[in-house]
């Protein structure tokens, strides 16, 4: 790696570390100061339009410094589709903020959604972001922008746990992964077809929607999104596990409660 390249990982390693340091002391004062419901909501959809507005701030910038806002549209699809996990992380953020009723069926969906995939789309998108590998420094306003976004977001994502949205319950945690992973292959079918049909195979292919038609490293060419959702699946799998042996006493885990069901027509 060329010097420049360990300068910009260096930059990129302490803007991050000052970053989740920021995340880490709001969350606590968060956790000391939102006590009632209406202070919970308010908060999680402050945090749900901030992220949204650092995402689309590019625009702003663009506008201001060049006027090409439609070419960097064209450029960076994501503003318009929810064509990464990330995005679809992000309006999520926003849906889950609005809702009335967090802890109904739709409420309890999105948290699993929202916290298990988010924190690790918001962990890649700040460590390992793409733009960032293209343009190793955080002077070019659009990279600094996408780890910034990134950040707000993984504020967004971490409030769930801390405001005691996320719940351990294997069986129902792995349903909601399943039905996720799904919804995200066909979300990402549906933006690979839109961008073939108005911009052409080789746009779609390029932007690469949920990483359906080729990785997102060269160097790690089987991680496309097949790859990516099985591997998700197993190691959800054993954090769910690992989550339930400090959540449940040992007799009220997903174990015991199968062996409970089964007890019953084994003794007939």
């Amino acid at each position: 790696m060329t010097g420049e390249g360990d300068t910009g990982l260096l930059q990129l390693f302490i803007f991050n570390a000052c970053l989740i340091v920021i995340i880490t002391g709001t969350l606590i004062l968060c956790k000391k100061k939102v006590h009632t419901q209406r202070g919970r909501d308010r908060l999680l959809l402050t945090a749900a339009l901030l992220t949204i507005a650092c995402h689309y701030s590019s625009l702003l910038y663009h506008a201001l410094s060049d006027g090409k806002v439609m070419e960097y549209l064209i450029c960076n699809p994501n503003l318009v589709l929810p064509i990464y996990p990330c995005n679809a992380v992000m309006w999520c953020c926003l849906i889950f903020g609005c809702l009335r009723k967090k802890d109904g069926v739709l409420g309890r969906f999105l948290a699993d959604y929202i916290f298990w995939f988010g924190i690790v789309a918001c962990v890649f998108g700040m460590f390992a972001n793409i733009d960032f590998i293209n343009n190793p420094t955080l002077l070019d306003y659009d990279v600094t922008k996408g780890t910034a976004a990134h950040a707000f977001m993984l504020f967004n994502v971490l409030l769930l746990p801390v405001l005691g949205y996320v719940k351990i319950n294997l069986p129902k945690n792995l349903l909601h992964i399943l039905a996720c992973v799904i919804m995200m292959f066909l979300l990402g079918l549906y933006c690979q077809l839109l961008l073939t049909v108005l911009g052409g195979a080789d746009m779609a292919w390029n932007v690469n929607a949920m990483f359906i038609s080729h990785s997102p490293f060269d160097s790690l060419p089987w991680m496309r999104y097949p790859a990516i959702a099985l591997s998700a699946l197993i190691i959800y799998f054993g954090v769910f596990c690992v989550c339930e042996l400090f959540a449940y006493k040992k007799g009220d885990r997903w174990v015991s409660r199968l062996k409970n069901r089964k007890a019953p027509s084994a003794r007939d």
